[in-house]
């Protein structure tokens, strides 16, 4: 081979010298600049070009080339002195004798080509033409660059494809001249092509004329009918002339040679009845030894089952549970079970140890269902749901030409409706014949199968149905869901647990009888514990080693199985832990290529496994085996070192790409998973193809709104791309913003903002501004829903964020000024310059779009509240409201609801405010990132109608949640003691809390409101004293030149007037009135849920009251009154109706002693009822 010898298709090697080099580029990014380089290496690249190669999906960097210098330094180190040259424009120094595969490629098709279109072609050189076409289609089935992934990668992708499909048909044109075994493998390529590109009229055409060349005309006419039936129904036209002109001359010479031999010309095909699977069918694939029949020692259970499934044949939905070791039969019951009975639809799905495809069982089952439709319409099955079924089975997709399902921001009410179609699904079957859905290996199940099939204990349950589960109780994970999923059903459904032991020593004689000694089956029991799976390996290495006794045989049942499989042929130990590694299924084709053995010895080897009781062959699809039992596996699967482990498991993964790429053209969806799983555990030299498909994998997860197993592919993509020495930390900081938005739809929101700061890590060390603003917001992200975290911590990385955006107005710059002001604004910073910050991403917000306004609005609630008018702050809540509506985003309608709330609420319209609660509420079930939000304006709303004790009960669930965040729990705590606790006189139970309270604000140096709180606290308490000295620490005269945070300044007026009233302090009660003299608005808010310390007319008037302004005093509460019975406010109407009728008595009842007696009468009802012991004390 030249020198030096580089490929791109399939991995990217590099041979110089004789020295292997591709391990010594510098990371995903000298990758991507050295294949860069090589793709066009016919001319001298410029900087600014590589700049745009490596960050143009991006977006490029300002100071990119600055950005470029490090990687482009390493390269030129791991490459060697000479091989990388220039500085404005670069090249590598390859040579003319430099061996690159795809020019290669190129060359041998070129060849291939002209050799297929030349008639006159001897055999010698047809021979060396196929040579060739194979060449350059084995080159280009490797896929260009897998795993790296850049929008000039794609364009070349295209063009190699092209090329690929351009080989595969030139194979068949050539093999179509040669030998019945060249026509043969030509035929597979020619079928692969037209497979990868069915509208492809060349790939049709290969394929016609190699059928013809075989003497198979009527195959070929099939072929060019089906072409011209997909044409007119998905096109709407008709083949090329050339092709009908093939199609006109194998129909006349097929006529002729009917006449000539008498045989009729061939009919169109009738459509035969498709026969549906049996259950007896299923039943043999769930475990083929039922055929022989010697069930011991479990008729018993066996009776119980077949008892559960006719009460579900009967109408019933039932749940039946078998638990139990591995091995002890569990999955052989099911499997006698379903072939029972002729009248039943049997379902089965399994799930894996490391089951990497969320939904993994229930994606069995329906495609098992799909199979035993039989000449059923699927329409007729699947009804209305077929989009929403296609997140599961998405060759529903294609099969019933439905929409491809689209991303959600709404998890749970997605995730809702898909379970409901599964079930809806379910159910239509079950409707026509009664049903047995068997789920195997539980134990293993993922979170999201878990969650599916606690829906079956829904309100609206199926019919004529048993579900049957079966896991090993002996190894549930430690944080397994299982446990609380089938309390679920069983708490909602009739549920049977059965409980497999292990067989005793009379059972085991039994098993052994006719194979052994029966003498033996007390060691034999005593051995393996009366386990099935274990007696039947013992029975069996017994058999083959030829021992009379087991004494001399290891009791591990691991030990066991490893002697058993090293009495295969040669060679049949290691090809079986490679299969091991594959997974509890795997197909022949995969096997092959992860070994150097010729395909009719491996087929010898797997046929002896299969002799020897260790894999299962499947007796309806060639080429596909199991293992019996999940322990032959695991027994097997650690059989190779590490680093032989990494390289098996990178052919494994080879192996389903070309599988796919020959088939199809592309990787399909199902297979990314298990891409994803074998390229993570193929180690640091698979980097791309690791990071890649596990981020398609977390993708296709969230697609199937399994969030959970989005997370763990993320995981998988992180830790491949921090093992890529040197890190590209730009990959990593959005890989880390991906996983970010994943956990934070989970609502794990301290997990969620802790992925947030390691992407601003990760994204300052990249250089890219926008990036790092994207990773900055995300963590103060979520408006109310502010995260558990160091204030200064976002702070500083939202203004380190400013400082590297470029000037000007833009969308990103907007968002994050409104979040720095955001948190400037409640850090206690004096000289924070939030307010005019908050002006001026409104500002630029309102010159920008509705999007951009939108995420500024929901982050700027504080600054709507002080700084606006009611006009523009009613405004803008509604103009907000109205972006989420048309933008039909649930997570964003909420954010906008919760927002209009508060304002509504500030505003005195409380019908309005409640019912966007009561929208919010409904969003808020499922969408659980937006339910502490939830939470805190329903107890708010409770707090405000004097509902106590549900208020309350909110307070104390919201609390309880794991991922509740500190600051939330604050602003809850707070709307409990100053709505409730301090109302009802119930402060003083937490003066702790109060003086932790005080404590803190103490150094924001702003309105002291807690400070007051903490003396009210004490008052409520009973010690006066300390309240005195607390209160003496407020210098109320001061208060006036206070003008820093001025929303903090109702709090203080609120808590004040709450404890002066009490307090009985005209001289301050001064003050208090004059600071609320410029407050405009109509009720106090003092946190996200809009708590409320009442009406300013309440406030006015109880301050009024203790000047003995009672004239001024009546006048407000009179319009208090008003307001509160608006607001259905109870405990503030009750204290403005005393109030009220204490002026009116001073004034000497001017509208007469009724009215007076009436507020008086009405007022304390309401306080009595509601317990509101201060008041009471005051006015009874």
């Amino acid at each position: 081979m030249a020198n030096p010898a580089i490929t791109v298709c399939g991995r990217l090697t590099v041979q110089w010298d004789g020295n292997q080099l591709e391990g010594d580029l510098p990371g995903r990014q000298g990758r991507l600049i050295f294949a860069y380089l090589v793709l066009n290496r016919s001319r001298p690249v410029r900087r600014d070009e590589l700049v745009e190669a490596l960050w143009a999906d991006e977006g490029l960097p300002s100071g990119g080339e600055a950005l470029l210098a490090p990687p482009l330094s390493r390269l030129r180190k791991a490459l060697g002195k000479g091989r990388l040259e220039g500085r404005s424009e670069l090249s590598l120094e390859l040579g003319e004798d430099a061996w690159i595969d795809y020019e290669v490629a190129q060359q041998k098709l070129s060849a291939a080509q002209d050799l297929a279109g030349d008639r006159e072609a001897s055999a010698e050189r047809l021979t060396a033409g196929w040579d060739d076409a194979q060449e350059a289609a084995r080159i280009f089935e490797g896929g260009l660059l897998p795993g790296l992934e850049a929008r000039w990668i794609e364009e070349h992708r295209f063009y190699f494809e092209e090329l690929r499909l351009k080989s595969l048909e030139t194979v068949a044109r050539i093999g179509a001249r040669l030998g019945p075994a060249e026509q043969a493998r030509a035929e597979r390529s020619a079928r692969n092509a037209v497979e990868a590109s069915p509208f492809r009229e060349s790939a049709r055409a290969a394929l016609i004329e190699l059928l013809e060349a075989q003497g198979n005309v009527a195959e070929a006419l099939r072929a060019y009918e089906e072409l011209r039936v997909l044409l007119r129904d998905e096109l709407g036209t008709f083949p090329a002339p050339e092709l009908t002109a093939i199609y006109e001359r194998l129909l006349n010479a097929h006529e002729q040679t009917g006449a000539q031999e008498n045989w009729p010309a061939p009919s169109p095909p009738v459509p035969t009845r498709r026969s549906a699977t049996t259950p007896k069918k299923i039943g043999l694939e769930i475990d083929p030894r039922i055929e022989a029949g010697g069930l011991v020692g479990r008729d018993k259970i066996l009776g119980q089952l077949k008892a559960e499934l006719d009460l579900a044949a009967a109408g019933e939905l039932r749940i039946a549970l078998l638990a139990g070791e591995g091995g002890v039969g569990k999955t052989r019951l099911a499997a006698e079970l379903a072939a029972s009975r002729d009248d039943i639809t049997v379902l089965y799905g399994r799930s894996d140890p490391d089951e990497v495809r969320p939904f993994r069982i229930w994606g069995g089952l329906l495609q098992s269902a799909v199979r035993q439709l039989g000449d059923i319409d699927p329409a007729d099955i699947v009804g209305g749901d077929g989009p929403t079924l296609s997140r599961l089975l998405p060759e529903l997709t294609r099969r019933m030409d439905l929409p491809a399902p689209g991303p959600t921001s709404d998890l749970e009410s997605e995730r809702q409706a898909l379970f409901g179609a599964v079930m809806r699904m379910i159910g239509r079957f079950s409707a026509r014949r009664p049903m047995l859905i068997i789920l195997d290996d539980l134990h293993w199940a993922d979170r999201s199968t878990l969650r599916l099939l606690a829906s079956m204990a829904g309100d609206n349950p199926l019919r004529s149905i048993l579900a049957l589960g079966i896991y090993r109780d002996t190894e549930l994970p430690s944080k397994s869901h299982l446990p609380e999923t089938l309390s679920q059903l069983q708490r909602r459904l009739p549920t049977t647990r059965v409980q497999i032991e292990a067989l005793d020593t009379d059972e085991v004689r039994n098993l052994i009888s006719g194979r052994l000694d029966e003498s033996l089956a007390p060691v034999i029991r005593d051995q393996t514990g009366g386990n099935p799976f274990f007696i039947e390996q013992l029975v069996r290495n017994l058999e083959e080693s030829g021992a009379d006794h087991p004494s001399a045989v290891p009791p591990e049942i691991r030990e066991i199985i490893s002697q058993r499989v090293a009495r295969l042929p040669d060679g049949g130990s290691e090809l079986l832990g490679r299969a091991a590694l594959i997974g509890r299924d795997f197909e022949l084709n995969i096997l092959e290529r992860t070994t150097n053995e010729d395909e009719d010895r491996i087929i010898e080897l797997l046929d002896a496994a299969v002799e020897a009781g260790l894999l299962d062959e499947s007796t309806s699809i060639p080429g596909r085996y199991s293992f019996v039992h999940a322990l032959v596996r695991s027994a097997l699967g650690d059989s190779f070192s590490l680093t032989r482990r990494a390289a098996i498991h990178r052919r494994i993964g080879e192996a389903i790409e070309h599988r796919n790429q020959n088939r199809h053209g592309r990787q399909q969806d199902d297979d990314l998973p298990a891409l994803a799983w074998h390229f993570t555990q193929a180690g640091p030299a698979e980097a791309d193809r690791a990071i890649n498909y596990a981020s398609l994998a977390a993708r296709q997860a969230e697609d199937r709104l399994a969030y959970d197993e989005a997370v763990q592919f993320y995981d998988g993509a992180i830790a491949a791309c921090r093992a890529d020495e040197p890190v590209d930390h730009g990959l990593l900081a959005e890989l880390l913003i991906y996983q970010a938005e994943a956990e934070w739809r989970m609502a794990l929101l301290p997990q969620s903002v802790a992925s947030f700061v390691q992407a601003t890590e990760a994204a300052r060390e990249s250089g890219l501004p926008e990036l790092f603003a994207r990773a900055a917001n995300g963590v103060s992200w979520g408006s109310w829903e502010a995260f558990d975290n160091v204030r200064d911590t976002p702070i500083s990385l939202l203004s380190e964020a400013m400082e590297m955006l470029p000037e000007g107005d833009g969308p990103l710059r907007a968002e994050t000024m409104a979040n720095l002001s955001h948190l400037k604004f409640f850090s206690g910073d004096p000289d924070d310059d939030a307010t005019e910050m908050s002006a001026e991403a409104i500002a630029m917000a309102e010159r920008l779009d509705d999007e951009t306004f939108f995420k500024v609005a929901v982050s700027l609630h504080y600054y709507l509240l002080q700084s606006t008018t009611t006009e523009y702050r009613i405004g803008a809540a509604d103009r907000v409201v109205r972006i989420a509506e048309e933008s039909e985003d649930r997570e964003d309608l909420a954010e906008a609801l919760a927002l209009r709330a508060v304002m509504l609420t500030k505003n005195g319209r409380g019908p309005d405010s409640a019912a966007d609660i009561a929208r919010h509420e409904a969003l808020a079930e499922t969408l659980p990132q937006v339910r502490n939000t939830n939470f805190s304006l329903q107890a708010a709303r409770c707090f405000l109608e004097g509902r106590w004790k549900q208020g309350e009960k909110l307070t104390e669930e919201a609390l309880a949640g794991e991922h509740m965040p500190h600051s939330a729990r604050i602003a809850m705590i707070d709307a409990l003691h100053y709505m409730d606790y301090a109302q009802r006189g119930k402060l003083g139970e937490v003066v702790p809390i109060l003086e932790l309270e005080a404590e803190v604000s103490a150094s924001w140096n702003t309105w002291p409101a807690w400070e007051v709180g903490l003396a009210l606290g004490y008052w409520q308490a009973g010690d006066r004293d300390r309240a005195v000295e607390q209160l003496e620490t407020v210098d109320f005269e001061a208060l006036r030149s206070i003008n820093r945070m001025p929303l903090i300044k109702p709090v203080f007026c609120g808590v004040a007037v709450m404890f002066l009233s009490e307090f009985t302090d005209p001289d301050r009660a001064r003050v208090v009135t004059d600071l609320m003299e410029d407050l405009e608005d109509r009720w106090t808010i003092f946190g996200p849920g809009a708590p409320t310390f009442g009406p300013y007319s309440l406030l006015f008037g109880e301050m009024y009251l203790l000047q003995e302004r009672d004239r001024e005093a009546a006048t407000a509460l009179e319009n208090a009154v008003v307001e509160c019975e608006a607001m259905n406010a109870q405990p503030f109407l009750a204290r403005a109706q005393l109030a009220l009728a204490e002026a009116l008595t001073r004034l000497d009842d001017p509208e007469g002693p009724e009215r007076t007696a009436e507020l008086r009468k009405s007022g304390l009802a309401i306080a009595k009822d509601l317990e509101m012991a201060p008041l009471l004390a005051r006015y009874a």
